[in-house]
Parts: structure tokens; C-alpha cells; sequence
């Protein structure tokens, strides 16, 4: 069932989702979370200094996996820790996350920092400068480059920001507009895409919301929504329905928020 017919026949259930998600996302996106995460899903805090001035491209492998790299500031990335070799990447070398190097290495694409990788997005050869200590949040899952090889990465700009929750945890969103064409391997678990438009809910506009599997399960355990379909207020200084979960993708993908809102739409 599509989600507008969905609140066609349950005008008297929303009405009472309304209420509970209302209370549930003042607690996260106004007043911050503090309760633990559980098990299934994880969230930590990263310095702040690491998101001034940050910028992110988005990249598929060849089987459609996304993958995000990022350029941020050196003084910034040195409030961060390296589990192995450098945290700050210089003159053709890459730092990447916790989750992202361990998958890498299980891939056979490195054994250790100072290995190197060729025809790589665009990049003739690139050296592994040093993989983070796990921080619980997508910089787990990040590629950081300076800026001569962030500059020569083929990969789109302006798609992929970040905003930090007021309880200091940093979110990653994609920017993805109304009709436009979804990405290859953008899959649902949950939900439907012929959900993404603009709902009116008792005259009031909400936007879709496609989350990660890691992000969705997250949400879940803090009470924000429980079924597609879910209205979320106050998400960021607007309001959210959540019309779709994507399959997991073992990438940073998994901790997203996909919304037609870019960057400064979004508080």
C-alpha cells in the first residue's frame, strides 16, 4: 500500500503515531539522546573541529557499492586517533575509518598502511596512509584525502553533507530530489519509493526520509518511529515520514539519511 493511502484509511492512528513521535524526536534532535544505543547499533561522538569546512564526494565501485570520501581540515583531523600508521593524510596517501580499512583488508585490496592501490576512482595510485580507531559513527566508514587527490577523485560533490545532532553525534545525509533517479544499488528492505513525494498530514508538510539499515535501527530502539509510514517531527528543524529502510551495504550508506533537502534546508 502506498504511503498516502496508508493515512487515508488510518486517519485515526496517525493521530495518535503523531503524538508519540513527536515526544520521541524532541528527545533526540532537540534535547539529544542519552540513553545507550543497544547492541544492534551504535553511535559515538567525533570531535566537532573534524566537520568545520568538511566536504564529501560520493563514488560507486563497480558493483554499485557507494562510498564517500571526505577533505577536511588537517588541524582538524589531528583531534582524531589512528589505530594504525598516520591520521592525516598527505601528498598521495589516504586515511580511512575503522570499518572501511577492516573491510578493505579483508578484501585483499591492502595488508597494512603503506600499501598502495592503483586506478583508484580516478587516482593512478594511492597509498594507504593510515586507518582511525572506531568512533561509533560513519567516520567509521570514511576515505580522507588531501586536497590535491580529493580535487582529482572522480566522484559528484555537493550530494553527500553532514550535520551534527545536538547531543554532539554527527549524522550523514544524501541529498536526493523528488523523481529523481535513484542510485544502483539504493535497495529497500522496507517500504516503497513510490512513497518519496511531499504528504500533506493534517495540513501540515512532511518530507520523505529513506534511512540506513544501521540509522533505522538505531531510531527504532530510541521509540522515533516503528513502522514505514511513521511521521517524525522537529527532524532537524523540519518534519519527516519515513517511507523507506534501505538493505544494508556494509558502507557509510548504512548510517544515511536519503531526503529531498539539501544542506542549509535542513537546521
Amino acid at each position: 500500500m502506498k504511503v498516502g493511502a496508508w493515512f487515508k484509511e488510518n486517519r485515526g492512528a496517525f493521530a495518535f503515531a503523531l503524538a508519540v513521535m513527536l515526544l520521541g524526536s524532541v528527545g533526540y534532535f532537540a534535547l539529544g539522546v542519552t540513553d545507550g544505543m543497544g547492541d544492534g547499533a551504535m553511535s559515538g561522538t567525533v570531535d566537532p573541529s573534524v566537520f568545520d569546512g568538511i566536504t564529501y564526494k560520493v563514488a560507486f565501485a563497480p558493483d554499485g557499492t557507494p562510498k564517500v570520501f571526505a577533505h577536511a581540515k588537517s588541524n582538524a583531523l589531528a583531534n582524531l586517533t589512528a589505530a594504525e600508521g598516520a591520521r592525516i593524510p598527505d601528498g598521495n596517501s589516504m586515511i580511512v575509518g575503522y570499518l572501511e580499512g577492516e573491510m578493505m583488508e579483508e578484501e585483499k585490496l591492502f595488508e597494512k598502511p603503506g600499501d598502495g592501490l592503483t586506478d583508484f576512482f580516478g587516482i593512478d595510485r594511492i597509498e594507504i596512509g593510515g586507518i582511525l580507531t572506531e568512533t561509533g559513527t560513519f567516520v567509521d566508514d570514511l576515505h580522507f584525502l588531501d586536497t590535491h587527490d580529493y580535487g582529482n577523485l572522480v566522484g559528484e560533490e555537493g550530494r553527500v553533507y553532514s550535520k551534527m545532532a545536538p547531543d554532539g553525534v554527527p549524522k550523514l545525509f544524501y541529498f536526493l530530489d523528488l523523481n529523481e533517479t535513484v542510485p544502483t544499488k539504493f535497495v529497500l528492505a522496507e517500504g516503497n519509493m513510490s512513497g518519496y513525494s511531499i504528504h500533506d498530514l493534517g495540513g501540515g508538510e512532511y518530507y520523505p526520509l529513506v534511512l540506513g539499515s544501521a540509522e533505522a535501527e538505531m531510531m527504532r530502539e530510541e521509540k522515533l518511529f516503528d513502522e514505514v509510514g511513521d511521521p517524525i517531527r522537529g527532524f532537524f528543524g523540519e518534519n519527516v515520514v519515513v517511507v523507506g529502510v534501505l538493505e544494508r551495504t556494509n558502507s557509510s550508506f548504512d548510517m544515511m539519511h536519503v531526503v529531498p533537502l539539501k544542506e542549509d534546508q535542513l537546521g
